[in-house]
């Protein structure tokens, strides 16, 4: 995608400039996060970053996160924003021609059928883990989200032998997340014209041809989502109907998987971490751990919240009204809101969540400041999946373990700028099954 020198994108008065590029186009950038933390406690709450053929409009006032996730999508497009960053990761044709998009799957009864396709995945999971030994948060969570991904979208069979590990081989090779967590790593990928991802989506495509071929009329009440996914590619051509079939399961795992199983993991790891607060979620506490869920996914944002501007804009910041032209990127870093934005949110504390929102959330500057699912328009359409999933699993394994922290701090991959942060280190966990 070609894009205009960055000098034609205005913005207007000019704000100050950070002096330095993000990863994707400056790999010397190790610290995204905290490069930007930099430039905020220089330049003030708005600044500007040339980066590449991209100018970036950052925000961090309560009035312009009030204005930021105001924007329409007409006018601001996040849509845009996602693909352009996914893009520098996976091959361009993956986005071509999508029928099947994330907000057509998380209807009440729709979520319902997902947890049940949820509960296998576990029994799979569990039964390996076996009555002891030792797993990684992260790593765990990951298989976890595979399995249910994969049962939800393609049906409970490919999250079963052989489909399983042959599945979630090409979708690890096909990961965008890449782009934001590893950033760095994307000039590599663009100078290979992302042969290995397109061989993976390739081999992905071969799979869902052959578990296609063999779902048998009585397996359809474990189908999961793909008789729609198909439905919808119903009136094309093989073998463009399959690999139409199987290019929206990619981009559907990706959007609903790429932070889920991080969000997970990051509970998994702070719950253990914290054995007061686990003994009370192994006694039974199920709203406590809905608000683990919510705090760990707070604490563990490290999301860059970005617009495409589509159409001239007025962004307001509280001390200037800024005129935005098209092609400019708006955003903001949750990393920089969520743990600053008021006394103590430095701190884990799920006690600080009554339902969905912070008890003090009355007190902050603005409620936007603080970020889990998002705001406005721009709200996660599978937050109550999301959160679902990660409960569900968290108690499968309280329930059934005694769980043990072989770890002593859980840190962010200093690189990382985009979604829910994945973990620097190994976060070990020893399990023990409980006496019945």
């Amino acid at each position: 995608m070609v894009r205009p020198n960055p000098e034609r994108l205005a913005i207007s008065p000019s704000p100050p400039r950070a002096a330095f590029a993000l990863p994707w186009d400056d790999p010397t950038v190790t610290d995204p996060v905290a490069a930007l933390q930099r430039a905020r406690a220089d330049l003030g709450d708005t600044f500007e970053v040339v980066s590449g053929r991209d100018r970036y409009l950052f925000v961090f006032s309560p009035e312009a996160l009030r204005a930021f996730y105001a924007l329409p999508e007409r006018d601001a497009s996040k849509g845009l924003a996602d693909y352009r960053m996914l893009v520098r990761k996976l091959p361009e044709e993956l986005f071509a021609g999508v029928r099947t998009l994330a907000h057509d799957l998380f209807g009440a009864q729709e979520v319902e059928t997902y947890l049940g396709h949820l509960d296998h995945a576990l029994d799979l999971e569990v039964a390996e883990l076996g009555a002891q030994g030792t797993i990684d948060a992260f790593a765990f969570a990951r298989r976890v989200g595979h399995r249910l991904g994969l049962a939800c979208w393609v049906g409970d069979r490919a999250a079963e032998a052989p489909w399983f590990d042959r599945l979630a081989g090409e979708l690890d090779r096909l990961d965008g997340a890449d782009a934001f967590v590893h950033p760095a790593r994307m000039p590599a990928v663009a100078s290979s014209d992302k042969r290995a991802e397109r061989a993976a989506l390739a081999r992905f495509e071969k799979a869902v041809g052959e578990l296609l071929t063999a779902t048998r009329p009585a397996d359809r009440e474990q189908a999961g989502f793909l008789d729609e996914i198909a439905r919808r590619w119903s009136d094309t051509a093989e073998p463009e109907r399959t690999q139409g079939i199987a290019r929206d399961v990619v981009l559907l795992h990706i959007a609903t998987m790429t932070n889920l199983f991080a969000a997970l993991g990051w509970t998994l790891a702070q719950l253990v971490l914290d054995p007061e607060t686990l003994a009370r979620v192994a006694a039974g506490d199920a709203s406590l751990l809905d608000r683990c869920a919510l705090e760990s996914t707070r604490m563990g944002q490290c999301s860059v919240m970005s617009r495409t501007v589509m159409t001239a804009l007025e962004l307001d910041d509280g001390a200037t009204r800024y005129q935005v032209s098209p092609g400019v990127t708006v955003a903001t870093m949750l990393a920089l809101t969520n743990t600053s934005a008021g006394p103590g949110l430095d701190r884990y504390e799920p006690d600080r969540w009554e339902g969905s929102r912070l008890r003090d959330e009355g007190s902050l500057a603005a409620r936007e400041a603080v970020t889990t699912f998002g705001h406005g328009a721009h709200r996660c359409p599978a937050r109550r999946f999301s959160l679902s999933a990660i409960t569900r699993t968290v108690r499968r394994l309280t329930d059934r373990y005694e769980l043990e922290a072989r770890f002593t701090a859980l840190r962010p991959v200093a690189e990382q700028i985009g979604g829910v942060a994945r973990a620097a280190d190994p976060c070990p966990i020893a399990y023990r099954a409980r006496e019945l």
